[in-house]
């Protein structure tokens, strides 16, 4: 779709009756040995929503359980039908929106539109924004939609693979990689087995583009990826740990014409699983291992 991929709460109050309204929060705990565990976001959603949101479960909806790790991209069909699950048709506007940052919001946005299915914005602030503006929320679950009648259609690249990284961090693929992951993550600490980032990525936090309200700030953004050298045409690749901020830094840069960019589906938690590939700690420089 052309335009914004975003909406603010304003809009989105006056077009409730309009859109397919989607609720993409995760939970997260953790456990005795430090580990965090993401986990279906089904009882916060029951626990405050906006009225007329249904459920989207990004752990096991929009990701293939299968897979080895977690987040990964489903394949289309299965994008496609529980598209059509959701009530999600072939001329529905889809707004998705979390209660957190506006990540996993972004994440189902992307994972949408990889698959083709492209008329889908996301709530600016998400439901922060929302109960700022003093707008009604409700409990429970609404009742199931009527299926919609989506398809999966082709769609330009979106995702890349680890052969791919592979071959940017050893230097032999020139293309742009950003890690969207805070500072110290991306830095990394020698003393931590396996912490650090790719070779030759830099950080460029999503964290980073939001503003106090967390709702994304366009002009900083802009500030922020020219100081990177990022530009539309170049195709980079967005990481982070399981390309969950790096969709949300995919959205922050379409919104300031950036449109082009891939992510790295595995991120660090598919990179880190292989011990021979290297980590480096500290800024980015001479490539050095950590695990």
């Amino acid at each position: 779709m052309t335009g914004s991929a975003l909406v603010n709460a304003a809009w989105l109050q006056g077009h409730l009756d309009d859109v397919v309204l989607l609720d993409a929060t995760v939970d997260r705990h953790t456990e005795p040995d430090g580990t965090t565990v993401f986990v279906s976001g089904l009882a916060l959603h029951t626990e405050r929503r906006i009225p007329g949101a249904h459920f989207a479960d990004l752990v096991a909806g929009f990701s293939d359980p299968g897979a080895r790790f977690p987040f990964t991209r489903p394949s289309d069909d299965r994008i496609a039908a529980y598209a059509r699950e959701l009530g999600i048709g072939r001329d529905s506007t889809v707004v998705v929106y979390d209660r957190l940052s506006g990540a996993w919001a972004a994440r189902v946005w992307w994972v949408l539109r990889s698959a083709g299915i492209t008329r889908v914005r996301v709530l600016d602030g998400g439901l922060t924004a929302w109960e700022a503006a003093q707008l009604p929320v409700t409990d429970g679950r609404e009742p199931p939609p009527p299926p919609g009648d989506v398809v999966a259609a082709p769609a330009r690249e979106h995702f890349t693979d680890l052969s791919r990284m592979r071959r940017i961090a050893d230097g032999d693929d020139s293309t742009p990689a950003v890690c969207a992951l805070r500072r110290t993550e991306y830095l990394g600490d020698p003393a931590r087995p396996r912490s650090g980032h790719i070779p030759r990525t830099t950080n460029l936090p999503y964290a980073d583009l939001l503003a106090p309200d967390h709702t994304l700030d366009p002009e900083r953004t802009a500030h922020l990826a020219q100081s990177h050298g990022l530009r539309e045409g170049a195709g980079t690749v967005l990481y982070c740990g399981g390309a969950i901020n790096a969709a949300g830094l995919a959205l922050a840069l379409r919104e300031i014409g950036i449109d082009d960019v891939v992510l790295y589906d595995g991120s660090l938690g598919e990179w880190r699983a292989h011990p021979e590939l290297p980590l480096v700690t500290g800024p980015e420089g001479p490539r050095r291992g950590s695990g």
